[in-house]
């Protein structure tokens, strides 16, 4: 093929990745995730955060809180990133913000149950089970070396007609705020729904959040929402385009080694995909059929880098790895789990922005070897 060529495919795979991005996730999940991440910036009281979230917070409270939190959010690795933003802006400790930031993509209810549905209940229950364990220890280490104090300045929005945006209010504003705001994203991301069904199920939320913002809010306090949530829209979206151009780049590349066309679709059990997107997997298919150190690590690895959609993780491993027609084993299985819808190349630019390069390397780290320890444990077993 002609170097001209092979280049142009290249460049079409990063294309084609980064549009099916915007198209699947951009409105659908990024959109809601950036409105909350603003909200937790500009309406979330400091109180809250200081009394549940932060270094001088009771471990087990934060830890506990931090952990499990994810439950109800079906985000994946990017899609957590501003909430991550706001919460460590307004001041949570880096233990438990860097335990939420895993908990989030890592135990979400419709992956979990997902899991079990489609790659079995043992291995579902082991997803739930060392994901929770896995947040409160990465953030009890970071918290460890680090120290748990907050040490950027927490957001002070500031009302444009002048006066300092109140954060007192009743609770069941906040939570309605908050709570009506998460519903639109779970409804939203879902994609079990068709958009007809989806429209019914949304409208009553937005009525909700629209009636908070006109009863409940003042006009400088909405602005400051919005100001915040722009400024982490043009902060962290940039970064997740360049991310994920490079990852259809290099799965081009990895499909060209393979002697495949990066744009030609491969069948693998009863999934359809395009090869620059399955071809790094492929690379790798006959080092998974036993519970190995390296297996397990490399499970990790490879989640740590590709982006995984949420829920997508699933069809990879059962599928493309082929974990359902028993080619791979438990421990990589479960250590690709782990690692994958927690960490991939754009979120870890979007973490190094947020909370520097040493901290950051050290979480990708502790994410990396805590899956592989998990993935080797649940092998063994």
């Amino acid at each position: 093929m002609p170097p001209v060529e092979l280049f142009a495919q290249i460049l079409q795979a990063g294309f084609d990745e980064t549009l099916s991005y915007l198209t699947l996730h951009v409105i659908t999940c990024l959109v809601p995730a950036f409105f909350i991440a603003g909200g937790i910036s500009a309406v979330l009281s400091d109180h809250f955060v200081t009394k549940y979230l932060s270094g001088d917070a009771p471990k087990l409270q934060a830890y506990s809180i931090a952990s499990v939190s994810g439950v109800a959010l079906a985000v994946c690795s990017c899609t957590i990133l501003p909430m991550f933003a706001g919460l460590y802006k307004k001041g949570a400790g880096i233990g438990p913000a860097t335990a939420f930031l895993f908990s989030g993509p890592a135990i979400n209810v419709l992956a979990v149950v997902f899991t079990a549905r489609v790659l079995g209940l043992p291995l579902g229950g082991a997803r739930a089970f060392f994901a929770v364990s896995m947040a409160a220890f990465i953030g009890l280490v970071m918290a460890f070396v680090f120290g748990d104090a907050a040490d950027q300045q927490s957001s002070q929005p500031v009302a444009t007609d002048g006066g300092q945006v109140p954060t007192q209010r009743p609770t069941w504003v906040t939570a309605g705020f908050f709570g009506s705001q998460v519903a639109i994203l779970l409804i939203a991301a879902t994609g079990l729904l068709s958009w007809a069904v989806k429209a019914p199920l949304l409208a009553p939320f937005f009525a909700l959040l629209g009636y908070l913002l006109w009863a409940k809010f003042e006009r400088g306090e909405i602005e400051t929402w919005l100001q915040e949530t722009w400024f982490f829209t043009r902060s962290i979206f940039p970064l997740l385009l360049a991310g994920t151009f490079v990852i259809g780049i290099i799965g081009a590349i990895a499909a060209i080694a393979q002697g495949m066309n990066p744009l030609e679709t491969i069948q693998a059990g009863e999934q359809t995909f395009v090869a620059h997107k399955v071809a790094p997997g492929l690379l790798t298919q006959g080092i998974f059929g036993e519970t190995t150190v390296l297996s397990a690590g490399l499970g990790s690895v490879i989640g740590a880098i590709l982006y995984m959609p949420t829920l997508l993780e699933v069809p990879i491993v059962g599928s493309l790895f082929g974990y359902t027609q028993g080619l791979m084993a438990d421990g990589p299985a479960l250590a690709l789990l782990l690692a994958g819808p927690s960490l991939s190349l754009p979120n870890m630019l979007v973490i190094w922005k947020t909370i520097g390069a040493k901290r950051t390397a050290l979480y990708i780290s502790l994410v990396a070897v805590a899956a592989t320890g998990a993935g080797l444990l649940w092998g063994v077993l």
